[in-house]
C-alpha cells in the first residue's frame, strides 16, 4: 500500500502533470482524436459531447497515465533515462526529480489501468463488444512498449509499427466509431496519416538518447540507433523523413481519392521533412529545437483539420 500525506498531495499533483507530459499527449493521442471528432461532425453534424469527453479521459489515462508510468519506470530500470542527454527525452523525469518512487510508478500505472477498464465498461454496456477493440489496442501499446517480456521500444521496427502506429490509429477511428457507429475508409487514412506524422516525431525524440540508448541493460536498440551503429549518426534523420514522406503520400492519395481535408496534409508533410533535413543530430540544442517545431507542426496539422471539418 502506497501512503500518501497530505502535506505531499500538492508535490504529487505537479509530479503527475510532469508524469502526463501535456504537449507530447497533445501532438499523439489529443490531436489523432481531434481528427476522428472532426470526422464524426462532418459525417452527421451531431456529437455526444459525454462520450468524446469519456474518450478524451481515456486518452489521458492510457497515453499520457499509463504509458508514461511504465516506460519511465522500465527505461530508469534498463538505465537509459538516466543517462541521457536529452532536453524533451529522456522520460518525464518524475524519479529523478524525486516526484515518485519506482514502485509508486507502478501503483500509478495499475491505478489508472482500473480506471481505464471502469471506463470502457461503460462503453461495452452501450455500443457492444466491438469498441473494446480501440481500448485493447492502446492497453496493449501502452505495455509493451517498454514492459518486459516484449518491450517492443527496445528493438528496431516494433516500436514504432506495434505500438504507436496501431495507438494513434485507434485514437482517430476508435472517436469516430464511438460517435458515429461505423467506419469509413477516409477516417482510417486520416488516422493514418496521423500516425506516420508521430512516428516521425518518436524517431527524432529518439535521437537525443542514442548514447544512452546504446548504452542500456538490456540495450534499447530504437530504429535510429540501429542506423546509427550501421550507417552513422548523421544518416539517422533519415528514418523520420521516411515515415514522413509516406504520411505525405498517403495525403496527396487522400485528397485526390477521399476529401479535400488531406490537402492540408502536404505542407505540413513539407515541414516535418525540412527540419528533419536540417536537424544536426550530434547536436542536442538542434534536435530539441527541431522537435518543437515538429509538435507544433503535428498538431497544427490536426486542428487545421478538424476546423475545416467543422466548416
Amino acid at each position: 500500500m502506497i501512503e500518501i500525506s497530505v502535506n505531499s498531495m500538492p508535490r504529487r499533483l505537479k509530479g503527475l502533470y510532469t508524469l502526463i507530459r501535456v504537449v507530447p499527449l497533445l501532438c499523439w493521442g489529443i490531436s489523432s482524436s481531434l481528427v476522428g471528432l472532426g470526422f464524426s461532425y462532418s459525417y452527421n453534424n451531431r456529437l455526444s459531447w459525454l462520450n468524446y469527453g469519456l474518450i478524451f479521459l481515456l486518452i489521458i489515462l492510457i497515453h499520457g497515465v499509463i504509458s508514461h508510468a511504465f516506460n519511465d519506470r522500465e527505461d530508469w530500470l534498463s538505465g537509459t533515462d538516466p543517462l541521457s542527454p536529452g532536453v524533451l527525452s529522456g522520460g518525464s523525469k518524475v524519479i529523478a526529480q524525486s516526484f515518485y518512487k519506482l514502485e509508486e510508478l507502478s501503483w500509478i500505472a495499475r491505478s489508472a489501468l482500473l480506471l481505464v477498464l471502469l471506463i470502457s465498461t461503460y462503453f461495452w454496456w452501450n455500443f457492444g463488444l466491438s469498441v473494446l477493440i480501440f481500448f485493447a489496442v492502446g492497453i496493449w501499446s501502452a505495455i509493451t512498449y517498454t514492459c518486459p517480456p516484449l518491450r517492443f521500444s527496445y528493438h528496431p521496427l516494433t516500436g514504432e509499427w506495434l505500438c504507436a502506429f496501431p495507438a494513434v490509429l485507434a485514437c482517430t477511428v476508435g472517436t469516430f466509431y464511438v460517435l458515429t457507429g461505423t467506419i469509413y475508409p477516409m477516417v482510417v487514412i486520416g488516422g493514418a496519416i496521423h500516425a506516420l506524422l508521430a512516428m516521425g516525431l518518436l524517431m527524432h525524440h529518439h535521437l537525443s538518447d542514442i548514447s544512452s540508448d546504446l548504452q542500456a541493460n538490456p540495450r534499447k536498440l530504437t530504429t535510429v540507433a540501429l542506423v546509427s551503429i550501421t550507417l552513422g549518426i548523421g544518416k539517422t534523420p533519415l528514418v523520420e523523413l521516411v515515415y514522413f514522406l509516406m504520411a505525405l503520400v498517403l495525403g496527396v492519395a487522400g485528397a485526390l481519392l477521399f476529401h479535400p481535408v488531406f490537402w492540408i496534409t502536404i505542407p505540413i508533410t513539407l515541414g516535418c521533412m525540412r527540419v528533419a533535413l536540417t536537424t544536426h543530430p550530434e547536436d542536442i540544442l538542434s534536435i530539441t529545437n527541431q522537435e518543437y517545431l515538429l509538435y507544433w507542426l503535428i498538431i497544427g496539422d490536426a486542428v487545421s483539420k478538424t476546423v475545416f471539418l467543422f466548416y
